[in-house]
């Protein structure tokens, strides 16, 4: 995806060009699985017979299997394209989790740099922004050495934990993140936001005086950084305070203007794709939703054809199969509120053009000429199999010459067998010093 993303300037185009590539790349995988499907077609009533006749003998009826096999039925022939899509898609959720590595190419030191910065900044707002003022005192108070002892709670009452100015705010309780965001300096960001280990450890503690609400925020904004999404939660928060990280020192003007170029170039037609959605209204709702509709779609599609193509084969593996089946699209969506947006475009891309592949296929790659073509090679293949080529040294009569002859001899499987035992019965004979007479036969 990086040239294409370089060349077009937009993470969104990027991922609707890769996914086209990718499907064209995968094209021959999948005419591969529709003849595979072919071959199961053809093989299908002697693996239910086989099934059916040894349901009560498992080593046999995997003995018959195996027999199958070697006339080339491929029971897992259909899975390479489908181990395929999961590895494609666990690399584009990386991808799509780490931008500036994969997209913009920022060194990793400049990178931690960033969520360093988005961290402190994160912090400071908590107490600049969201909380009351006198969560804020107290970290002025522990920044002077000489009155640090008062963030911690005494035995006497005088110094007891702060009561949260909006606990009992409905709209704050459903989002931490409503109050009014302010530009934040970088002196405010060092003075609010930037603790050691050790400091952290102090002011989050159970001896700290600093409200519950506060200290189960700033705990939040720690556990978020510590998972795939750092860079995605760095790059929203540069969005929101993009003077906090200006005035950095610690990042470069190169990297501040890639990140500039990328806060801009996540966005699709107005969706950001480093957002997740959630399940209220709101723009990003139509990536879940279309990947839901493209999901269901080609599922119906898939098996509406496959009844046509394989009538045989449609019901194979009874109601277990088809809930399977019918519940991908469900699956579908609930992941796509549980990934960022670029995921969900690009599972909604890859299913529109599936569907589109799909139909295509069906006109110019017509099943029933594959049928067709896949009976008359194992047709030639079984022939042979039954071909024996003998030799034999005749002698002319008259000058004595001597000439191999070969013969190509097409048997029946029942002779095929009766020559093998034969062949079995001889080598016994030799091997325990028996006269054999191939009379006895």
């Amino acid at each position: 995806m990086w040239p294409i993303y370089l060349l077009l300037q937009n993470f969104g185009w990027a991922i609707l060009i890769f996914t086209i590539i990718l499907k064209l790349a995968t094209l021959p995988l999948t005419l591969k699985q529709q003849k595979n499907m072919a071959y199961s077609q053809l093989f299908a009533p002697r693996v239910k017979e086989i099934q059916r006749k040894y349901r009560d003998n498992r080593e046999k009826q995997a003995e018959e299997m195996q027999k199958l096999q070697a006339e080339g039925y491929n029971p897992t022939g259909g899975c390479g394209p489908l181990v395929l899509t999961m590895l494609i898609l666990f690399g584009m959720i990386d991808v799509v989790y780490k931008p500036m590595t994969h997209m913009e190419h920022i060194p990793s030191d400049q990178i931690n740099s960033t969520v360093s910065v988005a961290i402190q900044t994160e912090y400071a707002s908590v107490f600049l922004n969201e909380y009351n003022e006198e969560d804020r005192k107290l970290i002025d108070l522990y920044r002077e050495s000489s009155t640090k002892d008062q963030i911690f709670i005494s035995e006497t009452d005088s110094l007891a934990k702060t009561e949260h100015k909006f606990k009992d705010d409905e709209g704050f309780k459903a989002d931490y993140s409503a109050k009014d965001p302010t530009d934040i300096t970088k002196d405010e960001r060092i003075k609010y936001g930037e603790f050691s280990e050790e400091q952290f450890a102090d002011i989050t503690g159970d001896k700290s005086r600093l409200s519950a609400e506060t200290i189960n925020r700033l705990k939040q904004v720690k556990t978020k950084y510590s998972n795939l999404q750092k860079e995605l939660f760095a790059l929203q928060t540069y969005k929101k305070y993009p003077k906090s990280f200006e005035e950095s020192s610690m990042i470069s003007d190169s990297v501040k203007q890639q990140m500039t170029n990328l806060e801009k170039n996540m966005n699709f037609f107005g969706l950001d794709l480093g957002q997740t959605p959630q399940w209220k209204f709101e723009p990003l709702l139509i990536i879940p939703v279309l990947s839901f509709i493209f999901s269901v779609a080609q599922t119906l599609i898939s098996q509406h054809f496959n009844r046509i193509n394989n009538p045989e084969t449609a019901d194979a593996g009874g109601m277990g199969m088809k809930f399977m089946i019918y519940s991908m699209p469900v699956i579908s969506l609930m992941i796509a509120f549980s990934v960022p947006a670029g995921v969900g475009l690009y599972w909604s891309i890859s299913y529109a053009v599936g569907i589109i592949q799909a139909l295509l296929l069906q006109k110019f790659y017509n099943p029933a000429k594959i049928r067709e073509k896949v009976e008359a090679e194992y047709k030639a293949n079984r022939k042979k199999q039954q071909e024996v080529v003998t030799t034999a040294v005749v002698t002319d009569a008259e000058t004595g010459k001597e000439t191999v002859v070969k013969k190509t001899e097409t048997l029946s499987q029942k002779e095929i067998n009766r020559r093998k035992l034969a062949e079995a019965r001889k080598a016994d004979a030799l091997k325990y010093g028996e006269e054999y007479n191939e009379d006895d036969e």
